[in-house]
């Protein structure tokens, strides 16, 4: 009997362990801050915000490059640039993209899409071998903006057209494949950021102001055709602030730069688990080596 409780008390604090060493493993997060015109690092394990670099312009998005730099646009200034933090380097690499929003690193890391919400609404591809942005997507009649754009882990691309849908395109001949609407057409509000999470296989799209919903998280199952179904999406309110940029680690939590907030949501409780106070995050990258990495994050 003793032996077989000792067994039993060994299973639990190796469950316990197990248990501390996954709330240990929430990512730290880059953070493009617009209010603070700068690049940030929070750990959110000590609540600690760093600044890495000081733009001198109010950024939107920010995102991984092919060698973990940190990739962020400025929208007034028209500039898409790339700050290594090993180096402390900054580099601009386009110029003239005026009212640019959310970017993506494209699967082999040689090119980036840069979505714009106006004039005009399109989508540019740049390319880090060929040193240029070109435009991807065309503006299009009937779609007013773009923003969030993801790659689910069967290789379907995915972009957030005037705040209200989400359209799959075809990254070889820049079709739209389908067609998913969220809500009725409320201008300028409504979805924003867009990422892809392998822990649940679905799009989770954040939103913001929007007349339907209001602050919160869509998520879209997907398949390997794209969308499981136009019509099939969840809406989940949740607290904390303008819900913007977001990003996954595949371990089953989003972090989100809500504005004045950085959120972490847990999928599996379906709770906020970590919150933030930063002034100014719009948005977020998940800094290499500091979660269990997993295919299909980062989007």
């Amino acid at each position: 009997m003793a032996n077989f409780r000792a067994f039993g008390i060994a299973l639990v604090l190796a469950a316990a362990a197990s248990l501390s060493a996954n709330a240990q493993q929430l990512a730290q997060i880059y953070i493009s801050n617009e209010w603070d015109e700068s690049i940030e690092k929070l750990n959110f394990s000590t609540g600690e915000l760093t600044t890495l670099y000081s733009i001198g312009g109010q950024p939107d998005d920010c995102t991984l490059g092919p060698h973990g730099e940190i990739i962020y646009d400025v929208p007034n200034a028209g500039t898409v640039d790339m700050f290594d933090p090993a180096t402390g380097v900054n580099t601009v690499l386009a110029t003239g993209i005026y009212g640019s929003r959310d970017l993506t690193l494209e699967p082999g890391g040689k090119t980036l899409l840069i979505s714009k919400v106006s004039g005009p609404a399109e989508i540019y591809r740049y390319s880090f071998p060929g040193h240029r942005a070109e435009v991807f997507f065309p503006s299009t009649n009937g779609i007013t903006s773009f923003s969030g754009t993801a790659y689910d882990a069967y290789g379907n691309l995915y972009a957030i057209a005037s705040f209200n849908t989400v359209i799959q395109i075809d990254p070889k001949t820049h079709a739209i494949i389908d067609t998913l609407t969220l809500q009725p057409h409320n201008g300028g509000a409504g979805a924003d950021g867009l990422t892809y999470d392998s822990y649940s296989k679905s799009l989770w799209a954040t939103t913001v102001g929007s007349s339907v919903n209001g602050w919160g998280l869509v998520q879209i199952p997907v398949q390997q055709s794209g969308f499981v179904s136009p019509t099939d999406f969840t809406f989940y309110p949740i607290g904390g602030g303008a819900t913007d940029g977001v990003k996954s680690d595949g371990n089953g939590n989003l972090y989100i730069g809500a504005i004045h907030t950085a959120l972490v949501y847990n999928i599996p409780s379906g709770k906020l688990t970590q919150s933030v106070v930063t002034g100014g995050a719009d948005g977020v990258a998940l800094v290499p080596g500091t979660y269990l990495d997993k295919p299909g994050t980062e989007q």
